[in-house]
């Protein structure tokens, strides 16, 4: 494969200015992938709670990572990946954040591939690659430590196993389909919206007559068999856990996954607006020879596919969680960003020569400048309070309120004073999110701070708090109440960022009298 030979060029060029442009478009995709690659591995911030929590579960050993698990409300594998990952790198937050970047960059040839062998274009291949090189969101979560680089790949990589198995159904073949597809689904459960969606539809295939559609049956049913040993737990955390922290996703969710993709800020719009565009013209565009665009039929089948599939489960996934009351958060919509990436791709292949490359190079400048924002921003206030918290003498009492504040500090201040979370009074190194919702109901704002004041004796307590939290109500701002009754005003030794950071807190230091 050269990059000469595979990057698109204007149609109305002679051969001897096709071959100029050539190295120079070459010198750029290759500096374009460079930064792209970069950004995968920068970020400055400290680990936030969604972080904190899974190197504190993946840090232990498999049966007490399974057991921790059943507490959270995810699949085991990319923990268990961790895990190994951990044991080789340490727990720094580079070195365990470097494992969700070489993913993302893994996904990058992975893409190639799989544009390349459902489209049999190379051109389409590359503009597919760049696409998700520059997409805010695949950046964002490459330089978190979380399953969604994973979740991207695992997607990639099933479906150069798929087209395989279509094309060429062989044992190895349907083996290889099926492992990804046990790899999906032990990643993260999205993944069982899509195996169902493309499930359905080889099915409806196979039913029709399609032989070709009956190994990829087989390998999907197959790949799902490896999720049976995880079911009891998987109940289990539907039962109890079921993610108390969000609202239930709606219609809007769903048509909006785009939006989430484009990232944040002024420039996000406009890329909104051309993730919305190009995948329409990629299903239905022709491009005139005035230069204009129609839109007709028939349809464009790979596009269509794509695409359809992308919204079939986000339409399912929506459909199920708003059914069982699951929140959800758009790092979910991961599961189908590789196949709408696809569909993009398709669209400003549609354009004219000349039009392809000025709204590829918006499309493509728009999502760098979206991306550079992503290495410098702070998402906790975590480390502002753990440096606060090397003041904390070995009597104090140090709680958190709400208990979602815990794992990011106590992560980088675990031996600051004795720690604990409201309102179970645990450490606060894990979010237990086991009937979350009741707990916190039934919690007693007055007697926990009674409990703590007992604890601390002559000793300072330190409350981080923050307030707004699902479930919690007013307990937190009470709580603080509580503790300025018994022992005065507070000295404020960290002030809340508000929304300039995801996760937001302050810190109130209430000295003996």
């Amino acid at each position: 494969m050269s990059v000469e030979t595979a990057i698109p060029l204007p149609r109305d060029v002679d051969a001897d200015r096709a071959r100029d442009w050539r190295p120079l478009l070459a010198a750029g995709l290759t500096l374009l992938l460079a930064a792209a690659i970069a950004l995968r591995f920068w970020a400055t911030s400290p680990m936030w709670l969604d972080e904190a929590q899974t190197v504190e579960i993946a840090r232990r050993a498999p049966g007490h990572l399974f057991a921790a698990l059943r507490h959270d409300g995810s699949p085991p594998l990319y923990y268990l990946v961790l895990h190994g990952w951990m044991q080789l790198v340490g727990t720094g937050t580079l070195a365990v954040r470097a494992l969700s970047g070489i993913f993302a960059v893994a996904a990058l040839p992975a893409m190639w591939f799989a544009v390349r062998r459902l489209t049999r274009s190379r051109p389409s291949a590359w503009v597919a690659v760049v696409l998700l090189a520059t997409c805010p969101f695949a950046v964002r979560y490459a330089t978190e430590a979380r399953m969604y680089s994973l979740l991207i790949l695992l997607v990639l990589l099933a479906a150069i196993a798929f087209e395989r198995v279509w094309a060429a159904p062989r044992p190895i073949t349907v083996a290889a389909a099926a492992f990804l597809t046990a790899c999906l689904v032990l990643t993260h459960y999205w993944a069982l919206f899509l195996v169902a969606v493309s499930g359905a539809g080889a099915l409806v295939a196979a039913l029709r007559g399609v032989r070709r559609a009956r190994p990829v049956v087989l390998a999907l049913a197959l790949g799902c068999l490896a999720f049976v040993p995880w079911l009891p737990s998987f109940l289990y955390q539907t039962a109890h856990t079921g993610a108390p922290w969000g609202r239930p996703p709606d219609l809007g969710t769903a048509l909006g996954a785009p939006r989430a993709w484009a990232g944040g800020g002024t420039g996000a719009v406009l890329l909104a607006i051309a993730y919305y565009a190009l995948p329409v013209l990629a299903i239905a565009g022709t491009a005139l020879p005035t230069g204009g665009i129609l839109l007709r039929r028939p349809w464009r089948l790979a596009p269509s596919v794509a695409i359809g599939v992308a919204l079939a489960t986000m339409l399912l996934g929506v459909a199920v969680s708003g059914a069982l009351g699951s929140a959800y958060a758009a790092r979910y919509s991961a599961v189908v960003l590789a196949p709408f990436l696809l569909g993009l791709a398709g669209g400003l292949m549609v354009l004219p020569a000349r039009s392809r490359f000025l709204v590829g190079g918006a499309v493509v400048a728009l999502g760098l400048a979206v991306s550079l924002a992503y290495p410098h921003q702070l998402r906790t206030q975590a480390q502002q309070v753990a440096d606060a918290l090397a003041a904390a003498e070995p009597g104090d009492v140090v709680v958190f309120c709400p208990d979602q504040l815990g794992p990011a500090v106590h992560r980088l201040a675990p031996d600051a004073g004795r720690q604990e979370v409201f309102p179970t009074g645990r450490s606060p190194a894990m979010v237990d999110w086991v009937d979350y919702a009741d707990r916190n109901a039934a919690a007693d704002p007055l007697a926990f701070s009674d409990l703590v004041l007992g604890q601390a004796g002559s000793h300072a307590v330190w409350l981080v708090y923050a307030n707004g939290y699902p479930t919690f109500g007013d307990d937190c701002g009470d709580l603080f109440e509580d503790f300025t009754a018994a022992r005065g005003d507070p000295l404020i030794a960290v002030h809340n960022h508000g929304s300039r950071v995801l996760e937001h807190e302050r810190v109130a230091v209430f000295l003996p009298r």
